[in-house]
Formats: C-alpha cells, structure tokens, sequence
C-alpha cells in the first residue's frame, strides 16, 4: 500500500511465444486474481506481432468491477507505445508520432526505461506479450503466479507506481485515445512498424536534389539547405502523394515546412496536380511541432483544431452544381451515419467523411487499403475491425440490421 492508503497500480507485461499462450496466461491469472482479496486486475491487453512489423493490439473485453477510474482503451494505448518504440510507429502516419511521443511521457511518470526496452525488445523477437495493469500485491499467490509463468514459458517484466503516478499516467494517455479514434479504436488496432526507419530516411534523402535550382517554386528556397529528408506524413493531412508533391517542390523536412505560409503550399499541392486539403493551413504549425519533437503538442494542437472545425454539412449546396441542363446534374452522395457499423465512431466517421466516405453504399465498394490510408491520413489507427467495414456496409445499405447484427456476433 502507499503512504495514504491506496494501493500502488503495477504494468506488469509477459512475453510468450504466441498469441494463444498470451491469452491462456491472462485466463490463469484472471482465476487466481478471482481468489485473492489482495490483488485486483484493473486492465488487460494482448498483443501479437506477426511477420513484416504487423502487431495487433487487442484489450480485453472481460474488465469485470474495476476499482480504480482508468478509462476505456487506456492499456491499449499504453501498449502501443511502448512497442511501437521511441520512433513510434513510422508506418502509421501522425498516429504513430502520438504513440512515439506518449513514450516518452511514460517514462516521465515512473515507468522505468529497463521495463520498455525489455519489452520492447522481446517483441522484436516476433512474439506475443500480455500486458496486466492491476493493484495490490500477489504476494500471497506468488506460488500459482510463477507455474502459470512457468507453463507459458513467458518471461516476466514489471514496474510499480504509486497511486499519484499512476493518475498522472490515466490524465496522459486519456486524450490520446479520442485523438487515436476513440474507445472504438484502441480497444483493438493495428499498426505497423518499419524494421529500418533510419536507413528508409537516408534513402529517400535524394529527392531533394531532383528539382533544378534555376525553376524552384518560392517554397524549394526554403529547404535547400536540408540534406536529410523527414517523413511528412506524420502530419494529420499529409498523405503520400501529397508528401511527393511537396518533396518535388524541394520540401522534404519538418524545419522546412514549418517556415511555409499556405499560399505557397496550395502552389506546392497545385503544380502536383492535387486539390489541398481542408486543413493545409495547419501543415506549418504541425511541422513547427514535429521539428522541436513535442508529439505532446501536436497532438493537443491537432485536437483543438478538430474541434474547432465547423461540423460537416450533410448535403451539399444546391448552389454549387454548375448552371448546366437538369439531365446533366448528378444526383448528391447521401450521407449515412457511418457509427452504426462496428469499430466506427465519431471521431473515425469525420475522418471518413473527410477521405470523401459518406455514404454505406461508397464503404461497400471502398478496398482496406484505401480505408487504412484515410484513416492514416486522418491522424487515428486503423481499427482491427476495419477489414469487416465494407461487408457491414451491405448489410447497412439493404436496411438489413438483423444481418448486420448476426454478422458482428459471429
């Protein structure tokens, strides 16, 4: 117990070999926090990494009468971070700069560096890793504790914080989960993370000096001092093609971008052929953050500007269609209300909505691949339940919620 009584919360995280030995390890422990008094499980998560940098993260939906108030999807952030590593996962775009930068503040609360890198480090090893966040000690279990480790064959790592430490750790990760997607999300998401990211820097380098000097836009005379390229992407809004365009007008770093104003990225994006996007004006401010390394500020900067966004208009205005014969007009997409599919909330559907997805019948025919880059673009992770959108979609688009029901049961 701490000084003033409340027990002290403890990260405890197994590594085994398989996703299946993790999750029959969180059985055993379950059983023998059920009959000891002195210990409870506050939170669960399992995550597996599969060939290629995969890792699934998956918290448990089994939370049972927690005492303490960490939220939703709090130690499936956590998880995240920890193993996407100090670089965060650099194949998720801005979601993963936010777990990169909620590493760091982590280990700020007391979350010792041993404990991270080891983690870290078996995971890179391709195997699986239940992670337990509970209070109390296991003192009087400790016998059935260490067969159940022993029958996994998992290794043990943990560490302990005091009751203040671990609310300074719930106030740090709580924003991160609406900014990630929402409880819908963080409770079961993928992500990716690449196994050389320097030496993928160092390649893509070059394509600074492509542009000659003598046609330079205004924007490439910023950046032609840069020698290294950083990844632009990591910005919410800045997906690969636009990231291209901006490199192609000799733009190919944080430091660099941040000294832009937006007439001069809108000329970027138009001499690429692309139409900027809603929040291009925000693309130097972001970049501003990135090139100090405050993932904490971008994030809550990048949060403040959703909110400050003007709610989208669920119909676009007749005005707009061009003064053409009626034959000739295009019927309006309609506009659904895409959180009643699973793994879609809020925070997903505006960036859906964003990424041009308004309606069930466009999600039936949208590939997951271009659904991953919308919702990469859009700053968030992509849900484990993104794959099964456009099959929900067919139900949804016949009115068929009975099917919809029975399909997300099975």
């Amino acid at each position: 117990m701490s000084d003033n009584g409340q027990a002290h919360t403890t990260l405890a995280a197994f590594t085994v070999d398989s996703g299946d030995a993790a999750r029959r390890l969180l059985k055993a422990v379950q059983r023998i926090d059920a009959a000891n008094d002195n210990v409870q499980i506050v939170d669960a998560a399992v995550v597996d990494r599969g060939r290629f940098g995969r890792i699934s993260v998956h918290q448990t939906t089994d939370r049972g009468a927690l005492k303490t108030g960490v939220g939703i999807g709090t130690l499936g952030v956590i998880a995240g971070a920890l193993v996407a590593g100090p670089a965060g996962a650099v194949a998720m775009g801005a979601a993963g700069g936010i777990l990169g930068g909620l590493r760091g503040g982590i280990h700020d609360t007391g979350i010792d560096d041993k404990f991270m890198r080891s983690v870290s480090k078996e995971i890179e090893k391709k195997k699986s890793a239940l992670f337990v966040l509970y209070e109390g000690s296991w003192e009087h279990s400790i016998g059935l504790v260490e067969q159940a480790i022993t029958d996994e064959h998992a290794l043990l790592f943990n560490s302990t914080l005091p009751a203040d430490k671990a609310a300074e750790l719930q106030a740090l990760v709580a924003p991160a989960v609406e900014a990630l997607g929402g409880e819908e999300v963080v409770g079961a998401y993928e992500l990716e993370v690449a196994e050389e990211p320097e030496a993928a820097a160092e390649e893509a380098a070059p394509v600074e000096e492509a542009a000659p000097v003598e046609e330079a836009a205004p924007v490439a005379a910023v950046a032609a001092a840069d020698a290294k390229a950083d990844d632009l992407t990591l910005l919410v809004g800045v997906g690969p093609k636009a990231s291209a365009a901006l490199a192609a007008a000799g733009v190919t770093r944080y430091a660099a971008l941040a000294q832009l104003n937006e007439p001069q990225l809108r000329r970027a994006l138009h001499d690429s052929n692309m139409t900027p996007p809603a929040n291009v004006g925000t693309w130097p401010m972001q970049a501003d953050l990135l090139a100090k390394g405050d993932w904490q500020g971008l994030m809550k900067y990048n949060n403040q500007a959703a909110a400050s966004r003007p709610a989208r208009e669920k119909a676009p205005a007749a005005a707009a269609a061009p003064a053409e014969p009626a034959e000739a007009a295009k019927p309006a997409e309609p506009v659904d209300d895409l959180t009643q599919l699973h793994g879609i909330g809020p925070r997903i559907e505006s960036i859906l909505n964003d990424g041009g997805i308004t309606s069930y019948s466009q999600l039936q025919h949208a590939n997951t691949g271009e659904l991953r880059q919308i919702i990469a673009t859009g700053g968030a992770l992509p849900p484990a339940s993104l794959d099964s959108w456009p099959t929900q979609a067919t139900y949804a688009v016949k009115g068929d919620w009975s099917g919809l029901a029975t399909y997300n049961r099975g």
